[in-house]
């Protein structure tokens, strides 16, 4: 029974992948990259790991069938809603865009560019204090899964702006910006990121930076990468993201770099820090305790975290959350109801997560967070601009979403939106040089072409 409802989750992935690609022609539409994720975490790995005997050992018959009737739950509504938002566009992805905004003035794509550089530059001040508090970028990095540091919140989070850096020069540079200089910014601002997601060997901001980059580059120009070519980048991605993953202890400066690359053991693997292992665990400890946290955990993310630690230091025990400063709360109540411990850092994945968080209401925000995502990519394909930036921001996030929690996702969309929002609300306020009409005789044929010129706004002709 067990093992047929993962066919079902499965094919619940695959129906999604499907209907969404024929619906919209859209290689970018989430449910075309997310359902792969969600099809990895609650069908792939729970079938490796019920091959190798590996659930047994942590969960009766029962217990998976609970989780896994959750889990498909879950995933249902997540896919109905995201094709609900709206997967059918009046016309393709790669139609011309004939709207006022759809193209920029260069003073457009100049104040555009300066809202990436400030971002980038902010961000590249955090980074380099992180890796100046640890002796230098080789200390920084000499070491698995080290990296800068600084006992202030706002600047180990700071570095999350070059992102934004890196988004805005692309997307300044598709609208017809400078190029030279948007590709400048582009590399100084994408270099230390890069560097700091391989040689952290992190799945997360390795995953981060190439969305950023190809969708900041398509979206912006209405145009997408061939199917077959999406395809095999997203098989590659997949892939080095387990790469890096398993091979965390060998990847960082002075290693031998003895690596593998069979990242099964990733997937197979039955110890307690497995993804879905670790979930499972979570919605039976909460369930088993009658313990949720009805959105306190993220309301503390909206709250009580931008509240620096040294000002507040009992901030999450104040608030109620105390269990926040462990595994985001999600690990409480292991050893009593299931006699084993969740390893330490370790992520239960999004059903689970919202699971301890709102119960049973878990279903209808996996179904709220579907129709966001589709909501957001119409307004992307349709409005572009500043909507575009957001879903570069949602689709970035999105490995965070389905493999971690929303803790990891709450901070980081807001930290990452508000500075595109602001650089795109002031690219449109750019001054607009109006073209005057072109002068017409007496007498002349009013419906004519000629009669009819075109003002400009924003670097767009239209017909009077």
């Amino acid at each position: 029974m067990f093992e047929a409802m993962l066919w079902l989750a499965a094919a619940i992935c695959a129906i999604g992948v499907i209907a969404a690609f024929d619906g919209s022609r859209d290689v970018f539409h989430p449910l075309v990259f997310i359902g792969p994720m969600l099809g990895f975490l609650y069908a792939w790995m729970p079938s490796k790991l019920l091959a190798a005997d590996g659930l047994a050992r942590f969960f009766d018959t029962d217990q998976l069938l609970f989780v896994q009737r959750l889990n498909i739950l879950g995933l249902l509504a997540f896919v109905v809603a995201c094709l609900a938002a709206g997967v059918r566009l009046g016309r393709p992805v790669t139609a011309p865009d004939r709207s006022p905004r759809a193209e920029l003035s260069p003073e457009a794509c100049r104040r555009l560019l300066i809202g990436g550089l400030l971002s980038g530059m902010l961000g590249l001040t955090c980074w380099l204090i992180t890796i100046h508090n640890v002796g230098g970028f080789v200390n920084a990095f000499s070491a698995s899964y080290s990296g800068g540091w600084d006992d202030n919140g706002y600047i180990r989070d700071g570095s999350l702006l070059l992102l934004v850096g890196v988004m805005l020069s692309v997307s300044s540079m598709a609208k017809g910006g400078p190029k030279l200089w948007c590709i400048g910014f582009a590399v100084l601002f994408g270099a230390p990121w890069l560097a700091q997601a391989v040689l952290m060997a992190r799945r997360g901001p390795t995953f981060a930076i190439v969305i950023v980059v190809l969708m900041a580059w398509y979206l912006n120009r209405r145009q997408r990468p061939p199917v077959l070519i999406i395809g095999v980048a997203g098989v590659a991605l997949g892939w080095l993201v387990l790469f890096l993953v398993t091979n965390r202890g060998s990847i960082y400066l002075g290693s031998s770099f003895d690596v593998t690359t069979d990242v099964s053991d990733i997937v197979e693997k039955p110890d307690t820090g497995n993804e879905y292992i670790y979930g499972a665990g979570s919605i039976l400890a909460s369930e088993r305790r009658d313990h949720y946290f009805w959105m306190r955990r993220y309301l503390a993310q909206v709250m009580v975290r931008p509240i620096p630690s040294a000002i507040w230091p009992t901030k999450y025990e104040d608030f109620g959350v105390p269990e926040l400063l462990q595994n985001a709360g999600t690990g409480e109540g292991f050893a009593d109801a299931l006699g084993w411990v969740g390893a330490v850092g370790s992520a239960p994945g999004i059903v689970s997560d919202l699971w301890v968080e709102l119960w049973y209401g878990c279903i209808p925000a996996m179904a709220v967070l579907g129709w966001i995502y589709g909501r957001v990519w119409r307004r992307a394909v349709t409005t572009g601009g500043p909507w575009a930036s957001q879903y570069v921001v949602l689709s970035a996030l999105s490995i965070y979403l389905v493999m971690q929690t929303m803790e990891a996702v709450i901070f980081r969309t807001i930290l990452l939106s508000l500075p595109c929002w602001l650089s795109w609300r002031w690219a449109y306020r750019a001054p607009v040089r109006r073209r005057p009409p072109m002068p017409v005789r007496s007498g002349a044929d009013l419906t004519s072409p000629r009669a009819r010129q075109a003002f400009r706004f924003d670097g767009v002709r239209h017909r009077a």
